[in-house]
């Protein structure tokens, strides 16, 4: 899927970052069921399709956090600003094996992760391309999700992963929107209903950043956090 955008002139912007490497699979589709929405709304919507831009995951020693003297790879510094004029950071894409693939870790520790280290992670610093913006997640796994659940992968994979960046980037929200069951074969039924979740879903942010309900709750975060700190 290329990279698309809607009229510059509007406010709202979305950036969707899509991690599988199949243009035949339901992710694409999500993307796709993400996008329509969001072009209806009149907002912007960037796609980053991660393998068919042949984004390199592979952290290089150089890219390691080092304060004042830091400056982010070639490649990584137009990520870095789609990431800063973004209003909103939707992830896309299949578990494998309890984990997002190799390729979304690479992104997330090559442009989340730019020039942001550990201490500031335990610190609650602040990533200032995404700080106080919301982080939304829609997964695909094969598996039903009552097995998920008796091997904890949801409860695991939040934690580790959508909590983990929301409060350590000081993001203001992570919502995660998980479809089970999605197999080669699937019900076309099945299909369409969660395609439909999926629209809802992209309504629902579209409708929050124009309220600007998304804002209003970063504000209050950050006041709780200010008030944590004089304590």
């Amino acid at each position: 899927m290329a990279d698309t955008s809607s009229d510059s002139q509007q406010a709202s912007k979305h950036l969707l970052v899509l991690a599988n490497p199949s243009p035949q699979s339901f992710d694409h589709s999500i993307a796709s069921a993400y996008t329509g929405v969001v072009k209806d709304n009149r907002q912007q919507i960037v796609i980053r399709d991660l393998y068919a831009i042949g984004f390199d995951p592979v952290l290089k020693a150089s890219e390691r956090p080092t304060g004042s003297s830091w400056s982010p790879a070639p490649d990584i510094e137009p990520e870095l600003d789609l990431l800063r004029s973004a209003d909103l950071l939707v992830f896309v894409y299949p578990i494998w094996y309890g984990l997002p693939p190799a390729m979304l870790k690479g992104y997330v520790e090559r442009v989340l992760g730019a020039n942001y280290s550990f201490k500031d992670m335990q610190g609650a610093v602040g990533q200032p391309a995404v700080q106080g913006k919301p982080l939304v997640s829609f997964s695909t796994s094969g598996a039903p999700l009552p097995w998920l659940e008796d091997q904890e992968q949801v409860r695991s994979l939040k934690a580790v992963f959508d909590v983990y960046l929301w409060r350590g980037l000081v993001m203001s929200r992570a919502e995660h929107y998980r479809i089970d069951s999605v197999v080669p074969d699937m019900d076309a039924g099945y299909a369409a209903e969660q395609l439909d979740r999926v629209r809802r879903a992209a309504q629902n942010c579209c409708e929050m950043l124009v309220s600007g309900q998304y804002r209003r709750e970063a504000e209050a975060e950050a006041a709780r956090r200010a008030r944590r700190g004089q304590h």
